[in-house]
């Protein structure tokens, strides 16, 4: 777990001011805007192609037709069979996607008006019969040649025509604009009273319209401008302009108004059409379904009568260019190229099935603190778990969102922000990670630096993957503590230059450390010649005093290997003693602010102290305590109990024992020890002379063993003067 650290704080307020400017500056949204229809992108082709209503059918501008009818652009003859063949077939609406801005140029048409002109001028019509046969000739002749007329008169007759104009910008346009729409492009009706028109996009344009038989002849007009987002990929509509104050419907609208047989009209701030409520905004998100989600004809197959006569009826036929040069290619969700023409059918089969994506809309303050309640989470999630586990959760969290994003779109047709929560659950989440990396990394450098004088470096090893297991401060444990001492130092020291006295040290304080820190223990200080170490803390395991023994062990047997050679270089022969005991004490960083030691304290300490002092009087290498010796039945360790003392300072009387190493034995032989565990029974039953036998044994097989010779002398002073009745056996020191 990291604390919060004012590192954190900073980060968090740059987060948020970071993130809550480009809902407060609308200046700043069109980037996001561009990054979330990219997710747009990802959720369309996770979603996969989709069935249309199979309403809608396509006629289409292909190489096939051009064959038929010659290269485009084609005479609107072929138009008006079109709409013929097609109303007997059962169309209910005919949508051209196909903008006829100008009258048809055909050279017949204009060789005969020209002749007409140039009879009329050289004044050859005189008005006789023959003159009038001929004018009447040329103008059977004008009327059959003029294709717009037969197209518009076949439009009047199937009155199920809806064509397309286009709002063009003023600099864009060579002609006048319209003085008035047709009723065909009639105003929508504004009858509900929270209706804003700032909702719909407004600017000044110019209308391209029909050519005015065609726009007459029409059942209903609507624009078919096209607004790509600004990475230039369609994935928006808008079902209405607004120019000059008047609202215009797109050639969908148009289409499924007139296929539907209902006017749209404005109510509770939606385009009302039929049982369709249409969202008023500037763009409208498409459902797009993919390439084959519609069935397409050719024209010349249409009007060559190829196809069954149900395979437009009762649908809409939308006509457009589907061939290559011929069409609008435009990049979507999921083609690069897709016709404009399976655009307008996409959009127009949307609103047949009212499948309107809703992006739900949410005020600045609700946006707000939704920002700040995702990156205190993330602080919190960041600061008070593990870090594998904060990033796991983190990712899983945003995995979930991601899903729940996806199955809203996919089934409900939901769209919810992706990028803009994700990208702040990562940038937070980057942040957060790295300012926790650095004050773990610093913290690291903080252990090895503030215990590599204590620990092996396996154990700060351990301590920097664990760092929970170092406690700064104290806290009471279970150790072993060890402390060692040179036998006779200040008269060794005496005899020394403070030079050689220095090396003498040095050499046996780094033997002693050694030893320390290969058996996983912690170097507490030294005290001029005593070394003070325990095991246990920061790391704790089961063994830790079985370990401190082979370390006393170890210690008195590399001191005794190393004697020789400090003999040979003219150094003083050392010898040492290690006292040993088990308890509860106090552990951690002690000291002030400015300057700690990982130390230990307590009572368990000080009899460790006690019984290091007691190895010089018992004349033995190594001294535990009986809470050492308790935790050394499972081990190979030999142990001699050697009295019960009570030690300066201590009420309470403790049994101590000798742990035996190499250094001890003759031969390895071990049976001193059961002859001298057998005077010392007979000792505290009070059978001195009994006991005296057994330790007089004990020196036959262990000759100058000096806790015999200290037991003799007892005996010998006990059975002159017996001691007091509720006498233990306790002996009692009043001295260190």
């Amino acid at each position: 777990m990291t604390r919060i650290t004012q590192s954190h704080i900073i980060a968090c307020s740059l987060i948020l001011v970071f993130f809550i400017i480009p809902f407060t500056l609308k200046a700043s949204r069109p980037l996001l805007n561009i990054l979330e229809s990219k997710t747009i992108d990802l959720r369309f082709a996770l979603k996969g192609e989709q069935k249309s209503s199979g309403k809608i059918v396509i006629a289409g501008i292909d190489t096939k037709g051009i064959k038929a009818f010659g290269r485009w652009p084609w005479s609107r003859s072929v138009f008006a069979q079109l709409i013929v063949r097609l109303s007997e077939m059962g169309a209910t609406t005919v949508v051209f996607d196909i903008i006829f801005a100008e009258p048809e140029s055909d050279p017949v048409s204009f060789l005969l008006s020209r002749l007409k002109k140039d009879y009329k001028d050289l004044g050859l019509l005189t008005g006789d019969f023959q003159s009038r046969i001929f004018l009447d000739e040329i103008n059977q002749a004008l009327a059959d040649s003029d294709h717009d007329a037969i197209m518009a008169e076949a439009m009047s007759w199937a009155g199920n025509v809806v064509l397309g104009f286009a709002l063009e910008a003023k600099s864009c346009s060579q002609n006048k604009p319209e003085k008035s729409p047709a009723k065909a492009m009639s105003n929508f009706d504004f009858d509900s009273p929270d209706f804003s028109p700032d909702k719909l996009t407004s600017g000044q344009f110019r209308l391209l319209m029909p050519i005015p038989s065609f726009k007459h002849s029409a059942a209903r007009l609507g624009f078919v401008n096209i607004f790509p987002d600004r990475d230039g990929i369609v994935r928006r509509v808008r079902p209405v302009l607004q120019n000059n104050g008047i609202s215009y419907m797109s050639l969908a609208v148009a289409a499924v108004a007139h296929f539907s047989g209902h006017t749209p009209c404005i109510k509770d701030g939606k385009i009302a059409l039929g049982s369709a409520r249409i969202p008023i905004e500037n763009n409208l998100v498409l459902d797009f379904y993919g390439e084959n989600s519609f069935p397409a004809y050719s024209i010349a197959d249409i009007i060559h009568g190829n196809l069954p006569r149900d395979a437009v009826k009762d649908k809409i036929v939308i006509v457009g260019g589907m061939a290559t040069g011929l069409c609008d290619i435009l990049p979507t969700p999921l083609s690069a190229e897709t016709p404009g023409v399976f655009l307008l059918a996409t959009f127009i089969d949307n609103l047949l099935q009212n499948k309107i994506i809703r992006v739900p809309e949410f005020p600045v303050w609700a946006e707000t603190a939704g920002i700040v309640l995702l990156v205190l989470s993330l602080l919190a999630v960041t600061c008070f778990l593990p870090p594998t586990i904060s990033i796991l959760s983190v990712f899983s969290g945003m995995a979930a969102y991601f899903i729940l994003a996806q199955m809203l779109f996919a089934g409900q047709l939901i769209l919810i922000p992706l990028f803009f929560p994700i990208a702040l659950a990562g940038v937070t989440l980057a942040v957060f990670t790295i300012i926790n990396l650095v004050k773990e990394a610093r913290r690291h450098q903080w252990i090895k630096t503030s215990f590599s004088k204590y620990l092996s470096r396996e154990v700060i090893d351990i301590l920097v993957k664990n760092p929970d297991q170092l406690s700064l401060g104290g806290n009471e444990k279970e150790l072993t503590v060890l402390m060692a001492d040179i036998r006779d130092f200040t008269t060794i020291s005496e005899k020394l230059s403070p030079k050689e006295l220095t090396l003498v040290l040095n050499h046996y304080l780094g033997v002693l450390t050694d030893v320390i820190l290969e058996q996983g223990g912690t170097l507490d200080k030294y005290m001029g010649d005593a070394v003070m170490a325990f095991f246990g803390a920061p790391i704790a395991t089961l063994r830790d005093p079985v370990k401190a023994c082979k370390a006393a062990i170890t210690m008195c047997e590399k001191i005794h290997d190393k004697r020789i050679e400090w003999e040979r270089n003219g150094l003083p022969s050392l010898h040492i003693g290690v006292g040993l005991n088990t308890g509860t004490m106090v552990v951690g960083n002690l000291g002030s602010a400015k300057r700690f030691d990982y130390s230990v304290i307590g009572d368990h300490v000080n009899l460790a102290s006690r019984l290091e002092g007691l190895s010089k009087i018992y004349g033995v290498k190594i001294i535990i305590s009986e809470y050492t010796k308790v935790h050394l039945e499972d081990s190979t360790l030999v142990t001699r109990e050697l009295d019960q003392v009570r030690v300066k300072g201590r009420k309470a009387a403790v049994r101590i024992f000798e742990l035996l190493g190499n250094d001890y034995f003759t031969a390895g032989s071990y049976t001193f020890i059961e002859t001298f565990e057998e005077g010392l029974t007979a000792y505290r039953k009070r059978e001195f002379p009994e006991a005296l036998k057994h330790f007089e044994k004990t020196l036959t097989l262990k000759p100058a063993d000096k806790p015999s010779l200290l037991f003799q002398e007892r005996c010998r002073t006990l059975s002159a003067a017996p001691p007091a009745a509720d006498w233990d056996g306790t002996w009692n020191f009043t001295q260190k």
